[in-house]
């Protein structure tokens, strides 16, 4: 086992120099008003849902459809009117991404993301972006896409 703590997720830079209760206070007030308006988006049903059926910690977003090889036609994210995009990587494990964070990624990175034809064979095929898990991760924290 190594010495050293940093190897089990601890990061002495990321300490909180200095203790500011009002500050903290009014940052942890900032999150409760997210998470509040965030239920009451989903109460309201603002939300699409995703399954990661193969469970390997990447997101698929769809863009188009071609039901019926009728042609291929605008869909999911392109079409989506919720404001939140909630993935799930398992029964009990999922994320949620307000929809503008998302497109802005999408923009942003369009050039770097793999896309894909899935169910090429079917009467539905989907094109789509697909995200690997250190692209969901930069997606969900770099303050770029806030």
């Amino acid at each position: 086992m190594s010495g050293d703590i940093r190897t089990h997720g601890y990061e002495p830079t990321h300490d909180i120099k200095q203790f500011d209760f009002t500050k903290d206070l009014a940052f942890g007030h900032e999150g409760e008003e997210l998470v509040t308006q965030f239920l009451q988006d989903l109460s309201q049903g603002s939300f699409e849902v995703k399954y990661d059926r193969f469970r390997n910690g990447r997101i698929f977003v769809e863009f188009e459809q071609n039901p019926r090889n009728s042609g291929w036609k605008p869909s999911g994210i392109a079409v989506t009117e919720a404001r939140w995009w909630v993935y799930l990587f398992a029964p009990t494990a999922f994320a949620i991404i307000e929809v503008p964070r998302l497109k802005r990624y999408l923009k942003h990175n369009v050039a770097n993301i793999r896309q894909l034809v899935a169910a090429p064979d079917s009467d539905n095929p989907a094109k789509g972006f697909l995200l690997y898990p250190d692209q969901v991760r930069e997606m969900m924290t770099v303050s770029a896409y806030d």
